[in-house]
């Protein structure tokens, strides 16, 4: 395949499963503008390369939940959008050129279905980095022409960590790397709501969103203001759970845009926890 064959097969895809031989096209082809010393036909088919992971890695995302590996999803989810803020930086894809726009809006929606609360985030010193271009090392007082993040002879340019002394292992919220999901001992993570929406998203194409309301928790209802807080914390329900909104919970309703109503499953209210009982 031709640069133009391999531009429109990717901008045209909505399939399954993409063809495994196009990083080996487009590695083939990158290296004949190389040398002969074309940059910027070299950065083009390095975003093409990006957009191929970007999809494959959604793809695998997608895959992973109707296999119900939820974790294995997580992870391919966290590859995308490391792939796709690389991508970002170099090629406009706004009109949602090769379906990139509708990768984003899942690579942002998916992750709240997500039961994970709490993550495990290293804490380490780098003694030494290198330039992955030219492989000098960094330091304050010595650096190297090269930029963090442009393309040089159609790969992107990072700084490579080496010798790292790890000194701490830390239990977070909002980590940088999301990939230290805790798997806590005797505890089993509930993945019921995107079961749930498993069953009405039929193709990785489909467009899909949700909207999020805030509800009254059941066991909560008709409980009086000065009545002694459900929580036990021993002060009324006033000053307690209905000030801090501990009594409510979000509501997730699934919409999709070009699925006849007759062929959606309906699911009666239902209430979850992050666990399994």
């Amino acid at each position: 395949m031709n640069i133009n064959q391999i531009t429109m097969y990717l901008h045209q895809f909505k399939g399954t499963e993409l063809r495994s031989n196009i990083l080996d096209e487009l590695s083939k082809l990158k290296s004949i503008a190389v040398n002969q010393g074309d940059q910027e036909e070299a950065k083009n088919i390095w975003c093409l390369e990006q957009i191929y992971k970007v999809k494959n890695h959604f793809l695998s995302v997608y895959k992973n939940l109707v296999d119900k590996e939820f974790f294995q999803a997580w992870c391919e989810l966290e590859r995308a959008d490391i792939e796709l803020h690389f991508l970002r930086m170099h090629l406009d894809y706004t009109g949602n050129k090769y379906n990139l726009d509708h990768i984003e809006k899942n690579l942002n929606q998916l992750p709240k279905l997500f039961p994970y609360k709490y993550f495990s985030s290293r804490e380490s010193i780098v003694k030494n980095w290198t330039c992955s271009i030219c492989n000098n090392v960094i330091t304050l007082r010595n650096s190297c022409n090269h930029e963090v993040g442009e393309i040089y002879n159609g790969e992107q340019c990072c700084r490579i960590a080496g010798d790292i002394e790890f000194q701490a292992v830390a239990i977070v919220t909002d980590p940088f790397d999301k990939y230290g999901v805790l798997f806590p001992e005797g505890l089993e993570y509930n993945y019921a709501i995107l079961e749930n929406l498993m069953q009405n998203w039929t193709s990785p194409w489909e467009k899909w969103e949700y909207q999020i309301s805030r509800d009254l928790i059941a066991e909560y209802n008709g409980l009086g203001r000065n009545n002694l807080c459900l929580c036990n914390s021993g002060i009324k329900y006033k000053n307690c759970c209905l000030k801090t909104g501990k009594n409510l919970h979000d509501h997730f309703k699934f919409l999709f845009h070009d699925k006849d109503p007759k062929d959606i499953t309906n699911h009666a209210k239902q209430t979850f926890n992050s666990w399994k009982n």
